[in-house]
Order: structure tokens, then sequence, then C-alpha cells
């Protein structure tokens, strides 16, 4: 399974798996024939008649005893040469679940068991957004209004990472007749291809004339807002994982319908509860900091550091917090097209030739879940791929030694 192209801080949607081929018997048809130039190989010649080597010709080494020894990290082939990284002159130089690619003499994922193919695709995330339209959203930054430079990242995000992340839209305070609490419905909540819905609904709110314009009412609900996010139905889904990112210029004001600082902080414990993580940010200069650092502490994604919540000040950084938080979101999960018949013959390599080992611990590795069908990464190996890191990933299903 290869994943192509790489989004802005991540990897493709679509991967297949890698199909088993027998490579091996190439490179031994290669040799056989005597051909060294061009395959990287070198070829020792025999007498024809006697099968014995000529004159001031050394016989190959024994395998594995290369002369002069290799020095680590370097290790001996099994033709006597001294190789390093991925290099190999036959699949017995390879790791299990790899072998010898005879074109570019390197290991790779596959192995001629008669594997079938099979296709996996990653599993996106939810993300809802809790978005700030109090009033002071139309103050300026600079040239533009917060809610314009807010509107753009937003659309940006959601442009960048189309059919990767499934999005939702909340905003507060609503529109409905009391400012302090929010509708019983949200506006989108999170699923599949809501990313024009989401721009649609935030480009008309660019216009005074709408709704959802932020020029009242005038108070700042964060408390009613969280509490309304949280019930989001895609939160219940347990075959992907579920974020909830809150976007605030200021502080609680103006209302205490559902406990003020405390009630937030409660809704986005009970979030995290869930396994749903709230990633916080704060835009603007009149940000509540020690609020929005306890908010952070309770979703479960802090920063490191003083400041805890992702700290916006412009539309630059605006625009850099959204795809941090997007990237971290990223799916590590990657449901399989078909079951394997054997999940003890499946292997999992990163960028054609980094083994990724099975952790049943779930710590650092990868695991197979057979009730859902998905493979996932764990621990830094995944950390890597949601930062682009690692570009590919192959998931090989064959024999435990390669053909």
């Amino acid at each position: 399974m290869s994943s192509g192209e790489a989004p802005p801080g991540g990897y493709a949607s679509s991967m297949k798996l890698r199909a088993l081929s027998v490579v091996a018997g190439v490179a031994l048809i290669v040799a056989a024939c005597g051909s060294t130039e061009g395959d990287g190989v070198t070829v020792f010649p025999t007498d024809p008649d006697s099968g014995s080597f000529p004159d001031g010709v050394a016989p190959p080494p024994a395998p594995g005893a290369c002369s002069p020894a290799c020095v680590a990290p370097e290790r001996c082939s099994s033709k006597g040469r001294c190789l390093s990284g991925a290099a190999c002159d036959d699949t017995l130089d390879c790791e299990k679940g790899k072998v010898c690619d005879p074109k570019t003499l390197t290991c790779v994922p596959g192995g001629g068991c008669g594997s079938q193919a099979i296709s996996a695709e990653p599993v996106p995330p939810n993300l809802l957004v809790v978005l700030d339209r109090s009033c002071s959203m139309t103050n300026k930054v600079g040239a533009q209004t917060k809610w314009e430079i807010a509107v753009d990242a937003l659309k940006t995000l959601t442009t960048s990472y189309n059919g990767k992340i499934r999005f939702g839209l909340t905003m507060f305070p609503d529109t409905d007749a009391n400012s302090c609490t929010q509708a019983a419905a949200l506006p989108v909540p999170v699923g599949p291809t809501n990313e024009t819905k989401i721009q649609t609904m935030l480009t008309s709110a660019l216009k005074a004339a709408d709704p959802n314009f932020p020029d009242g009412p005038c108070v700042t609900n964060i408390d009613t807002g969280m509490t309304q996010a949280a019930t989001d139905p895609g939160f219940n889904d347990t075959t992907r994982k579920s974020f909830a990112m809150l976007v605030s210029d200021g502080a609680q004001a103006g209302c205490n319908a559902a406990g003020g600082d405390s009630g937030t902080t409660a809704a986005i414990t009970a979030l995290a509860g869930k396994g749903v993580k709230t990633f916080v940010v704060g835009f603007g200069s009149g940000v509540d900091v020690p609020t929005l650092n306890q908010f952070a502490v309770a979703g479960g994604a802090p920063l490191s550091g003083a400041t805890k919540f992702y700290n916006a000040g412009d539309k630059a950084s605006l625009d850099a917090a959204l795809k941090a938080i997007a990237a971290l979101t990223l799916s590590c999960t990657f449901k399989l097209g078909t079951t394997p018949p054997d999940p003890t013959k499946l292997y999992v390599f990163v960028d054609k030739t980094k083994p990724v080992s099975r952790d049943p611990n779930k710590a650092n590795g990868w695991e197979y879940d057979p009730v859902t069908n998905q493979v996932t990464l764990y621990g830094q190996v995944c950390t890597d791929l949601q930062a682009g890191t690692i570009k590919a990933v192959d998931i090989v299903y064959g024999c435990p030694t390669p053909a």
C-alpha cells in the first residue's frame, strides 16, 4: 500500500496493500546468466568444464563471511558484499516480510507466497469546530476584522483537508431568542462531505445582513457553546477518532447559563472522558490566558510550556495553528478492504523499507483489530505519519518468511 503524495502536514488518503510477487527468482536468473554489468552484483565466472574458478579469480566468500569483514552498521550479503541500509543482493539479505527488488537491489515489502492484494483506506477523524461569533470578532487585526480572518482560515483548513477529516461546525452565541443558550440542534454535525456546506455558511456570514454575522447578541457564552458541542452524535462513533476545536477571541462574558468557566471545563472534561480531545485556540489580544490554559489542559491536548493553548495573534499565526491541529488529528488507522485469512501474516512498513513492529500493548508500533478489520499505528510512527515525516505506508499480507 503506497500513500503517494502527502497533503499539508500529512499523507494521501488512498492507500493500497502491496501485492506480493516473486521477484527473488528474477535476481537469481540474472546472476546465473553471468551478467556483470548494470545489476550491481559481482559475478564470479567458472570454467564450464571443470566447474573450478580460473587462475586469478577468487571464489565468492561463504554467505555472511565477507573479506575483509564488514564494519557496522554494514552487513555481509549472501554474495559476500558489505551492504548498508536497505541494499541487498538477494532476498536472503532481507528481513522477514521483504524481498530483494532486482532492479534497485533494495529490500522492499513483499513475498512469493501466493498471497492476495487487499485495499486499505485511512479512517478520517471527526473534527467539530466550535467558533466564537461574539461582537468583538468585528474588531480589526491589521486591515481585516477578526471575523474575516477566522472565516478565511477555516475555509483554507476545510479545503486543504477535504476528505481527510470529517468536519462539523457550531457557533456561539446562537441566533435563537435566548442569547445565553444554544439551540438543541447543531448547525453542522461532524460528517463526510461537509466542507462545501461549512464554507458556504461562513462566506454568507461575512455579510452584515446574515444571521450569523457577529453583530449580536453581544455575549460570549463559551459554556453553553461547548455544552452543545458535546452532544454531537458523531462523537459516539467508536470506529474513528473524534476531536473538538474551540476558537475564541475572549473570555466568558454576559452569560453563565451552563456554569460559566467551570461549566465549560466540565463539558470539555466530559468529552475527554469519551476519548474526544479538545484543542483550544485563542485569537487576538483579548483572550483570558489562565482560563484558556485550564480549558486546554482539561481537553487533553495542551501545548508544552507556560501557554497551553494555541495563541494566535494574527492571520499567519491562526492559519499555522489550525494547520498544526489538523495534522494532529490525521488518521493512523486503516480500514482493510477484505478480512485477512490469518492476521499473523500481516506486516507493516513505512517508506518502503522500514519495518514496524506489531505491538499488542498499543504503545509504539501497530496492531490489528479483528472486530473493525482495521490496522492502527501507535506511538512515534503515528506521530511521524501525522507530521508528514513518513510519506508512505505498506501493509503486506503473506508468509512469515518471504519466498
